[in-house]
């Protein structure tokens, strides 16, 4: 027997030979001393002489024994050790007041009430108070919400008027002798209200998650309660001495406690998510502290006939009140949740229906379509040039702008068709139930003519044009992503047709489909090392030595072949993997260049951004990582923008060059010149570096506006200690008039096309060698050798 409750209690306890055998020795003497008193309790075994032999001896033996184990818990186990020493201890007093009893103070003439074991006694239920509290806080759940606390609060000082207005009054009605004697008495009812609540408030806070061990240490606590009680009751009619059937609690009760001490432990972190434990899921959750609320309120409502005593009045009243704060609490739970679902589905710039709703009913449409082998139509509807008038009129004007298409586009619709906004300024409709090609006909040119008429924006009357492309379900898609990609080919072709409205068509959906094709091409490209960077040099233009690169993507296809970054970008855009594909860019150039600058060769490197970047907050950590990471200062790179992508977002945007720069980060503003703003955003901007676009470069040497142009910029980058590079340089006669005119670095095919790092080392090499034969860096005769101006900022 001692082998079997071995193997169950203490499989994993880590004991040594002789500890488990006494463990198991222990919990044999329990076990025999319950069936004793089950059987004395329930059959009559043994009679009034076995009773006094429980009563005066085995419970005795029985408290000394479960202290005795409980202690063993708290000096070897993993968990909860605190809590555990708190039990052992206050069993330990309890087990030493019932020997004081039995074997002295019971036996005088007139017993003193109080007396040393009354003290013994009570001291149980402070130590069980604590070791409650400890052995339920759970790791990592520092603050617990104000429901979870009124749910303990309710079903705790439910359960406490319960059994006040059971207990108390009797005890109270058969209490005499003197007040520290009345005193004593009423403790041990409260002390077991109040343990008894605790151990109910405390599985609330835990969601009411009951596992084996919670389960006999609740089951334990709350059973030594009721017996308690009966004995509080027996006194009330007379009686001097327990029961058996009280006796057989009492055992029952501290056993219990002893055989939740060996259950298996579990790490506190991971109790909450136990697939051993049990507890109560949505509504059900409410039950409890529902029962123990009606429970509450028919005590007060039975004060009306019967006077309740002061006690139970409040813990009721506390009951009720509590219970009236949670339900305020579950209403506003509930009206937050309704709120959260429709923002879920809501976009929040126009308060249509977003994409993930837009998706489901296009889904649930498509499911009843199989089964009533019913069709349903997508339209979708792109604005044109609207990433134009986004930067000109700036971002705020293009949002209220999209606030207002929606509406316009509704009053075309039917109140069963959905109009949702994908993102940006494309939007998408679903005809439910689906109308004839002549009616999406019209449909389509009333959508159109309602955009037409004119937006009042700032005062200003904008007219839009758009594009829509039609398919449907099951003509030419059979499942929801193949009917979205559908109508998106569609889009794609009334735009470059100009035909304001194109149905999807099978035969002309070549261009397009690649497209689409492509970005699945290039993330499975991201994924699996099928991107390449390629680097393009850049040299001072008076020293004409390389001191820079530039990073340009290219795609490897399976075949070998090569995609130039002007085939798949717009595809990345659209695909949303534009970050994904920055971040590979970046990782492969700052490789490259930790390769050369171990080296010896002091180079930096550019690397173009994108609007997905500069929107992400998480942007210039991400980069200082990956800078760090490669052992690499954040002087050495260069991230390019473009006006254009600064304008999407002008506050958010600005905040994240902010903290780039703040980071050292160089930052670059490319194809400067070709914005209409561009002279009044450089002050703003925290650049230390423009490219001048090649339109300039290329015609400055035979177009005197061009060459005063480009002399203009120069001017101004410098008084505001901005560094210039001129892209696109081909000739030698440019380079000289650069170099006249204090351009800092050139860029273009006269010093090379982009070129894989292996290639351009070879040009690293030679330029090495220039460098060493020749200490005054002069490469051509009569060229004078570059000096950094003191006002620029270094590379």
């Amino acid at each position: 027997m001692d082998g079997f409750i071995l193997g169950r209690l203490s499989r994993s306890t880590g004991l040594g030979r002789t500890a488990s055998r006494a463990l198991a020795y222990g919990f044999a003497v329990l076990l025999v001393i319950l069936a004793i008193a089950a059987a004395n309790a329930i059959f009559g075994l043994g009679g009034k002489d076995l009773e006094l032999v429980i009563r005066e001896w085995l419970s005795s033996v029985v408290y000394i024994v479960v202290a005795a184990i409980v202690a063993l818990r708290a000096l070897t186990g993993r968990t909860h050790r605190r809590s555990w020493a708190l039990f052992a201890t206050g069993l330990s007093l309890y087990a030493l007041g019932n020997v004081l009893w039995s074997f002295w103070i019971g036996n005088l003439p007139n017993p003193p009430i109080p007396s040393i074991s009354d003290g013994l006694w009570l001291a149980l239920y402070p130590l069980s108070y604590a070791g409650i509290v400890g052995f339920a806080r759970l790791r990592g759940q520092r603050r617990l919400p104000a429901g979870v606390w009124l749910d303990g609060l309710i079903a705790g000082a439910g359960l406490a008027a319960l059994g006040a207005a059971l207990v108390f009054r009797p005890i109270l009605a058969s209490a005499s002798g003197s007040t520290l004697a009345v005193a004593t008495e009423l403790a041990y009812p409260i002390g077991d209200l109040l343990l008894a609540a605790l151990v109910v408030g405390v599985l609330a806070l835990r969601g009411w998650r009951i596992n084996r061990t919670w389960g006999l240490l609740g089951g334990g606590f709350v059973l030594l309660a009721v017996a308690d009680c009966m004995y509080a009751a027996q006194v009330a009619g007379g009686a001097s001495q327990p029961s058996s059937l009280t006796n057989l609690f009492y055992i029952l009760s501290v056993i219990l406690l002893a055989f939740a001490a060996w259950q298996q432990e579990t790490d506190p972190q991971q109790e909450a998510d136990s697939q051993q434990e049990r507890h109560l899921q949505g509504w059900s959750v409410l039950l409890v502290p529902a029962g123990f609320t009606l429970v509450a309120l028919g005590l007060l409502l039975s004060d009306q006939v019967r006077r309740l005593d002061p006690l139970t009045f409040w813990l009721a009243g506390l009951t009720l009140s509590a219970a009236i704060v949670r339900m305020g609490l579950a209403f506003r739970d509930i009206r937050g949740l309704a709120e959260a679902r429709h923002q879920a589905a809501t976009d929040d710039l126009t308060s249509l229906p977003n994409r993930r709703l837009f998706m489901r009913r296009t889904g649930e449409a498509i499911s009843a379509g199989h089964l009533s082998d019913g069709g349903v139509s997508v339209l979708m509807l792109d604005l044109d040039n609207f990433k134009e008038l986004n930067n000109t009129l700036g971002h705020s004007a293009g949002d209220a702008l999209l606030c207002l298409v929606g509406p316009r586009l509704e009053e075309v619709l039917r109140p069963t068709d959905t109009l949702a906004r994908l993102g940006g300024d494309e939007f998408a409709i679903l005809l439910e139930p689906q109308r004839d090609e002549k009616d999406i006909i019209g449909l389509a040119e009333e959508l159109l003519q309602a955009l037409r008429s004119p937006f009042e924006v700032r005062g200003l009357a904008l007219r839009l044009t758009a594009s829509l492309g039609i398919a449907s379900f099951p003509a030419q898609a059979s499942d929801l992503d193949e009917l979205l990609k559908c109508a998106d080919v569609a889009m794609y072709q009334a735009k470059a047709a100009q035909s304001g409205y194109a149905f999807y068509s099978r035969e002309r959906d070549t261009n397009s489909r690649e497209r689409l094709g492509l970005a699945g091409e290039l993330a499975a490209a991201i994924e699996h090392d099928g991107i390449e960077v390629h680097f393009q040099p850049i040299a001072g233009a008076r020293s004409r030595r390389i001191t820079a690169v530039e990073a340009l993507v290219r795609l490897r296809r399976a075949d070998g072949s090569l995609v130039p970054p002007l085939t798949f970008l717009a595809a990345a855009e659209h695909a949303g993997l534009s970050r994904a594909l920055t971040r590979k860019v970046l990782g492969l150039a700052l490789d490259q260049l930790s390769e050369w600058r171990n080296a010896g060769y002091d180079l930096h490197v550019a690397v173009n951004t994108t609007v997905a970047d500069l929107l992400d907050v998480a942007f210039p950590r991400e980069v200082l990582e990956a800078l760090t990471a490669r052992k690499l200062s954040p002087e050495a790179l260069v991230l390019e923008i473009t006006e254009s992508s600064v304008l999407s977002d002008p506050r958010r945007i600005g905040d994240v060059l902010a903290q780039l720069r703040e980071f050292g980060i160089g930052l670059s503003l490319d194809d400067f010149g070709t914005g209409y703003s561009s002279l009044t955003h450089l002050q703003s901007l925290p650049v230390g570096e423009v490219k001048l676009d090649r339109s300039f470069i290329a015609r400055m040497c035979t177009d005197t506006r061009d060459a005063a142009i480009v002399h203009a910029m120069i001017q101004l980058a410098h008084t505001l200690g901005i560094r210039v590079v001129a892209e696109g340089l081909e000739d030698e006669q440019t380079w000289q008039a650069l170099d006249g005119l204090d351009c800092d670095l050139v860029q273009g095919y006269i010093l090379s096309r982009p070129v894989p790092g292996a290639e351009l080392e070879q040009q690293l090499n030679a330029q090495a060698v220039q460098i060493k034969g020749n200490s005054t860096l002069r490469i051509t005769e009569g060229w004078r050798q570059y000096k950094p101006k003191v006002r620029h900022q270094p590379l």
